[in-house]
């Protein structure tokens, strides 16, 4: 697989799972007639010519059969994309089985969060399975990373992946994500930058609502939103992490589905082109962006 970096100084770009999540079927009551699988999305990064493909836990993978998973990775291989895997949960056998599945695929990284919507483990039992698990991890050459989001603060998330302290062991991070539990964008990188191995990109821009009686946190494509990049890029070169960078939506829901998924398709493709230009901005210029 190629492995050289998209951008100067970390990863590479891509593209999951998450990009696309109303493609997807994500939302059970606005499924679209033709779901995208993960063939599909494999073909879909090889339209947008990105080389990584992150499948996560909206498209899960521990129901397909030997030969669904064999296909995947020669269509992979194929068009010459790394995978890698995304779940939810730290029960150990069901890290043990992402694990399996990611050899079958040849992923070289797999992230999971802790918990389940409405179901977060304790942090004692976070870290006890993940020790439990990761001797295997070490001996199959496969990171885990976990990710970060409001139900866990980043200080504790830090202190986690300290105290294990485990090479193979990893935060995945995703800044909008943490601002859900009040933690500024400075307090979310001082405490997981250095722990980063996968960047989950996801814009956002903060609106205030109508009748002025609170804020919105709403999705935009890549360049368009409040996320500072150049910080965030800057901060993890400073720790020497080049993670990839996967794209991911909050794209929304407009006035009808067949809207909403081009609209969903035109944000992949503009957040990909985004940072792109970011890239060949960054060889000239250093880390700091063009404007949109």
């Amino acid at each position: 697989m190629d492995t050289q970096a998209d951008i100067p100084g970390l990863g590479r770009i891509g593209i999951g799972s998450w990009t696309y999540p109303w493609a997807i079927g994500t939302v059970r009551d606005r499924q679209p007639k033709h779901m995208m699988s993960p063939r599909g999305l494999i073909r879909q990064a090889a339209e947008l010519g990105v080389k990584v493909v992150q499948i996560g836990d909206n498209l899960p993978l521990d129901g397909r059969t030997v030969a669904e998973l064999r296909d995947l990775r020669k269509l992979a291989e194929d068009y010459g994309i790394a995978l890698q895997l995304g779940t939810r949960g730290v029960d150990r056998s069901h890290l043990l089985r992402y694990l399996e599945i990611g050899l079958q695929l040849d992923a070289r990284l797999i992230r999971t969060m802790g918990g389940w919507p409405g179901f977060p483990a304790l942090i004692s039992e976070i870290e006890e399975n993940l020790d439990f698990v990761l001797p295997a991890f070490v001996q199959a050459g496969v990171s885990l990373a976990l990710e970060n989001y409001e139900t866990y603060s980043t200080g504790d998330l830090a202190r986690l992946v300290s105290a294990i302290d485990n090479p193979m062991l990893g935060i995945c991070l995703d800044v909008a994500n943490s601002l859900g539990a009040l933690e500024s964008i400075d307090q979310i990188l001082d405490n997981l930058a250095s722990h980063t191995i996968n960047l989950h990109l996801k814009e956002i821009e903060v609106r205030r609502l109508e009748y002025l009686m609170g804020f919105a946190i709403l999705g935009k494509p890549a360049g368009r939103g409040r996320l500072p990049l150049e910080k965030i890029f800057a901060r993890l070169a400073q720790f020497h992490r080049q993670p990839d960078v996967i794209v991911e939506l909050w794209t929304p829901y407009t006035n009808t589905l067949e809207e909403t998924l081009a609209l969903e398709r035109a944000w992949a493709t503009e957040s990909i082109d985004y940072l792109r230009t970011f890239s060949m901005h960054a060889t000239n210029n250093g880390l700091h962006p063009p404007s949109p």
